[in-house]
């Protein structure tokens, strides 16, 4: 198994296989579609078997790849059905986060939007890679705002399974730039009847293009 030199890991604590198994997924360092093997992927990561296995089985469980009985693991590449499934919970889950919060944008204990989305706020410079992982943090911390761990888990598990087809919509959505700066405007300014419109717009959008691409 070869895994993209620019994502090579040289050595990882084994509680950081997890995350960094996750990572070479998402970065597409692991080809769509094919096995993964358990060994040699613990040779690039510089671990056991054991801990590279219990990974690959929580990651399977989480559904960001396959576990075929007798086959083995393999990476997941996402169906049109699952990609409709997917942004349409998505879609709901932050209008349920968004139905909770107050008239001035927050609910008990939650904080207010972090710093980092004006210091990192989007901008043309950005790579593809950075202004998913914008969108997909907008999307974490509004669903922080339910207060409800089931509907982050929930986000947190679809930017995970969507991640690589996020980056696509950004190839193929025109002016996909332009509406990621528009919902982190309206987030920051607490305007959350904007907000949700503009949510289910973008929601729409994406499914229409995804489908388009995914028939092509």
């Amino acid at each position: 198994m070869q895994i993209s030199t620019t994502c090579r890991y040289k050595k990882v604590e084994e509680n950081n296989v997890y995350e960094s198994i996750k990572k070479l997924i998402l970065q597409q360092a692991l080809p769509l579609g094919k096995r993964i093997y358990i060994e040699p992927l613990a040779d690039e990561l510089g671990v056991s078997n054991t801990p590279v296995r219990e990974a690959l089985i929580q990651l399977s469980t989480e559904r960001i790849i396959k576990n075929e009985p007798y086959a083995g693991f393999f990476t997941k590449e996402v169906s049109e059905r699952e990609i409709r499934n997917l942004y349409t919970l998505n879609l709901t889950l932050l209008e349920l986060s968004l139905s909770l919060v107050r008239n001035d944008g927050q609910v008990p204990g939650m904080l207010k939007p972090p710093k980092f989305f004006e210091e990192q706020s989007p901008n043309e410079t950005n790579t593809p890679n950075i202004e998913v992982q914008i969108l997909n943090d907008l999307f974490m911390h509004i669903s922080k705002q339910s207060g409800n761990d089931d509907v982050i888990y929930g986000i947190r598990n679809i930017n995970d399974r969507i991640n690589i087809i996020r980056l696509q919509e950004y190839d193929l959505i025109p002016d996909w730039h332009d509406g990621l700066v528009k919902l982190c405007q309206l987030y920051h300014q607490k305007n959350i009847v904007e907000l949700k419109h503009a949510l289910k717009l973008y929601h729409e959008r994406v499914i229409f293009f995804c489908l388009i691409l995914y028939y092509h």
